[in-house]
């Protein structure tokens, strides 16, 4: 699948989890401890990244916390 089409996913899913798109945005850019003290914006740059985001939208979906 291209990066545009996980991208959108990705929103659509942290959008779901945060509750709208504005508290999506505000983690996106706040660092995180379990992806190594970096902000999830920084990872959107692949693929791999993108899943590490996704990974941790879900982990924080089923309130489990790093």
């Amino acid at each position: 699948m291209n990066k545009e089409n996980e991208i959108r996913k990705l929103m659509s899913h942290g959008e779901k989890v945060f509750g709208d798109k504005s508290n999506f945005q505000i983690w996106l850019n706040l660092e995180s401890k379990a992806l190594g003290n970096i902000t999830p914006k920084s990872l959107l740059e692949t693929e791999e990244g993108i899943q590490l985001v996704n990974d941790e939208l879900g982990r924080i979906e089923h309130g489990i916390f790093s």
